[in-house]
């Protein structure tokens, strides 16, 4: 190998530096590329936010390993293929595909449940299976080399299948903090002063989902007011009296504020019926006392 590499210096030498031109001036716009593109890429993660950040550093470094690992273990099963089952070089390359394609969907699939707080066994036990699989088999392979490289050829995998289920039960986490609700409790001052208050606030707290107990209480004074409200203007059975979409609202404490917004047009809309009615209610009574008043008439004009 070092022979190569000197007689591969001694022949460049040799090659006049104008017929080098065209090369280097190659390898140099493809750097400048890849710098430019690296800044840009640093650039658009400095953008993001410190949680978003951290996630995509977290999944760069991971697909990173898991490429060099890829990379090992296409070494390893494309010059079995080739060497033992006597395949050609395309079918070769197409087993390490199969099988590290079948691999990377299984870790996707596991990743995108991870995502969702899934725990993914099925596709996170074939991703185990076939990298305990590929690091078995680097043991084998290399077992004419040295011991120091055949745990190193072997572990590399294994390390990988733990850096991959470190990120799933990362992303796991993340997603379970993200769907806890934060908020303050009951301060134990007024749990010790008050404690069938506190208690109360706290199962309204957890009965209408709201994180903050000082926000519960707020939340239960509106509704209090609002059924105070209907009480006075409808009776002891108001709950019947005005409709569902309030009246259920109110008692199982669920949307109270949009129930409470509701509540002034239903006292506006009572009290324009109200004399209405009442109107009604008259003029069924007033004929029936005319008509009396008639009878009574006639009776004394007939009387003799």
């Amino acid at each position: 190998m070092n022979d190569r590499i000197v007689a591969a210096l001694e022949a460049a030498t040799t090659i006049p530096w104008w017929d080098l031109t065209p090369a280097l001036t190659g390898v140099a716009l493809i750097a400048l590329l890849l710098i430019r593109f690296i800044a840009s890429a640093v650039r658009a993660i400095r953008d993001l936010s410190e949680e978003k950040r951290d996630t995509t550093i977290q999944l760069l470094l991971t697909i990173g390993f898991l490429v060099v690992v890829g990379a090992l273990v296409a070494e390893g099963i494309i010059g079995f293929a080739r060497d033992e089952m006597g395949l050609g070089p395309v079918l070769s390359v197409a087993v390490f595909i199969g099988i590290d394609g079948v691999a990377g969907f299984f870790a996707h699939t596991a990743y995108r449940w991870a995502k969702v707080g899934g725990r993914a066994l099925f596709p996170r036990a074939m991703v185990i299976l076939i990298i305990a699989g590929s690091a078995w088999f680097q043991w084998i392979h290399a077992a004419d080399l040295a011991l120091a490289a055949q745990v190193a050829r072997a572990g590399m995998p294994l390390i990988a299948a733990l850096l991959l289920e470190t990120l799933l039960v990362s992303r796991r986490k993340t997603w379970k903090q993200a769907q806890t609700t934060l908020g303050t409790s009951v301060p134990r001052a007024r749990w010790l002063w008050d404690p069938i208050g506190s208690a109360g606030i706290t199962r309204r707290q957890q009965l209408w989902a709201v994180p903050d107990w000082e926000d519960a209480l707020e939340l239960h004074m509106i509704r209090m007011e609002a059924i105070q409200r209907l009480r006075r203007e409808f009776g002891p059975f108001w709950a019947w009296k005005v409709p569902a979409t309030v009246s259920v609202r109110l008692r199982k404490g669920f949307r109270v504020s949009e129930a409470a917004d509701m509540v002034d047009d239903i006292i506006t809309e009572h009290q324009e019926q109200e004399p209405q009615a009442k109107e009604e209610a008259l003029e069924q009574i007033i004929p029936p006392a005319v008509s009396i008043q008639k009878a009574l008439g006639t009776a004394e004009g007939r009387w003799p």
